[in-house]
């Protein structure tokens, strides 16, 4: 069987090590959508620009803070475009989410933070976390630290 927590000699993280990175993308993306969906819940952004600003910023912040650390990337270029891929990802599920969720209603509310009677597109307390949790994903599992497999590339073939 062997230890299922190390990688494997080609580089692939076994299942814990990626259940790992699933779990840091959704943990970072709640975090970082849930405090910016509420401050824009309290500003009062509902829809239009604003709206699609608001979900650029999440995943823009995501793109940075998910995945291998800033201070450990290579440049400071890869970062600044994970955060602006992440921007235009963020944007274009939210323009998806309005075309097939337009009309849904929550069925609950939540006193002086939303209303039951606004479609669930029109509160950012609600959609930025799933938008920052689906990126999230998405950048840990692709950019996680790969120390084994970066060291192993050195190495001349036997």
């Amino acid at each position: 069987m062997g230890d299922r927590t190390r990688p494997r000699p080609d580089g692939c993280y076994t299942l814990p090590i990626a259940m790992l990175r699933v779990l840091l993308g959704i943990f970072k993306g709640a975090i970082v959508g849930g405090a910016i969906g509420y401050a824009a819940t309290q500003l009062g952004v509902q829809a239009g620009p604003m709206a699609y600003a608001t979900y650029a910023v999440v995943g823009f912040v995501v793109g940075l803070v998910c995945g291998k650390a800033v201070w450990r990337q290579e440049t400071l270029w890869t970062p600044a475009l994970k955060g602006l891929f992440g921007a235009l990802v963020s944007m274009g599920l939210y323009w998806g989410a309005t075309k097939v969720l337009g009309g849904l209603n929550p069925p609950f509310a939540v006193e002086g933070v939303f209303a039951a009677d606004r479609p669930v597109v029109q509160i950012p307390l609600l959609v930025a976390p799933v938008l920052a949790i689906v990126y999230g994903i998405f950048v840990e599992v692709d950019d996680g630290e790969r120390k084994a497999a970066a060291a192993g590339q050195g190495r001349a073939p036997q």
